[in-house]
């Protein structure tokens, strides 16, 4: 049983290894919350999928933490019912709200649990869980001490096998992917707005492809004249078929969340990272720092990336082929391919020796 939910960024991992236990024969069923997004990304899946209505309780009012807590209650009832419904072997959580109460119904019924943590600086989910679990993952070296430390084996982060499909060669055209995470980001849509008509006039050769996110597509839509620019940008809610969309990608912009930046080490496509500051203890720079130092990435805060900033350093980029080959070379130094394999080997392990 994989438990994820919230964002994108903890839902792809549990693609990811919901994808690698497959292949390999095993069943598998997936656990969500039930926002939009989640009903979005799990829909028409090839294994069951169920929903559970949860809240965060961060930074909320004293009456949403009081219906967060009823909310918690009857999916810890329904966590009950699916555990003792499936009876797996292992339950495995990707972090977000809704893995606490499956987690907990997994303690009860005395299963194998294992959990992951994507981010540099862990969630509050996930340091309570960690307490209970008889595996923690890290995908940054930096967690190790946020965890009890006989529990912890560094995986990595997880990148689905269906992202790795064949870069489109010799291409006349340069492609600049934006994205603002699976919920979309309102200020980088901003920023695009205002940055998108002068480097498309630049660059007569550039194409973009814009994630606005489900909030923000009709609003972006009515502001940014696509006919203008002959159908060299495509605006999206949201692109399900993301490995073809990282097939064309030269040069990305994008928040910082740890699923985006597993994703692009992996493809090996560098960027410019906005994180988004208001993360809890502000991961998201924590997340791209490294990349930053190593070379591979650029970085501005967002009280930093001015129209006037972003723009220079996108012509930089966007202008230079040896620069971006350069830097997405170094980005497949943080991708660990054999991550996945090692988590599904050492939790089966488990097993086996119960």
């Amino acid at each position: 049983m994989v438990v994820a939910g919230g964002t994108g960024g903890h839902i792809m991992p549990g693609l990811a290894l919901t994808e690698a236990l497959l292949e390999k024969g095993r069943e598998v069923v997936f656990v969500a919350g039930s926002r939009p997004i989640e009903k979005r990304i799990l829909k028409d899946k090839p294994f069951p999928v169920y929903h559970l209505e949860v809240e965060g309780f961060v930074g909320r009012s004293w009456p949403r933490k009081i219906i967060a807590l009823f909310k918690l209650g009857l999916a810890f009832l329904r966590s009950l019912q699916l555990v003792k419904h499936f009876n797996p072997q292992i339950i495995f959580a990707e972090g977000g709200y809704v893995s606490i109460p499956v987690v907990l119904a997994g303690k009860l019924f005395g299963k194998r649990l294992g959990l992951h943590e994507q981010n540099a600086i862990p969630g509050v989910a996930n340091k309570l869980l960690s307490r209970l679990v008889d595996r923690v993952f890290i995908s940054f070296p930096e967690s190790r001490d946020c965890f009890p430390k006989d529990k912890v084996v560094f995986s990595g982060n997880f990148v689905r096998r269906s992202l790795f499909k064949k870069k489109k060669s010799e291409k006349e055209s340069v492609c600049l992917l934006i994205l603002g995470g699976s919920l979309g980001a309102r200020f980088i849509n901003e920023l695009s707005l205002e940055v998108l008509p002068k480097l498309l006039e630049e660059f007569p050769n550039l194409r973009v492809i814009w994630q606005t996110g489900l909030d923000d597509y009709e609003r972006v839509k009515k502001k940014f004249n696509e006919e203008h620019f002959g159908g060299r940008v495509k605006i999206l809610p949201f692109i399900d078929d993301m490995g073809s969309v990282y097939s064309e990608a030269d040069f990305v912009v994008s928040r910082a969340g740890a699923s985006t930046i597993a994703e692009l080490c992996a493809l090996e496509i560098p960027a410019l990272f906005i994180p988004f500051p208001y993360a809890t203890h502000n991961h998201q720079e924590k997340n791209a720092k490294a990349l930053v130092e190593a070379g591979c990435a650029f970085m501005l805060r967002q009280s930093e990336a001015t129209p006037e900033r972003v723009l220079s350093l996108l012509k930089s980029a966007l202008s230079q082929k040896e620069l971006r080959v350069r830097m997405g070379r170094k980005m497949r130094k943080f991708f660990d391919p054999q991550g996945l394999e090692r988590v599904i080997a050492e939790m089966e392990a488990l097993v086996e020796r119960r």
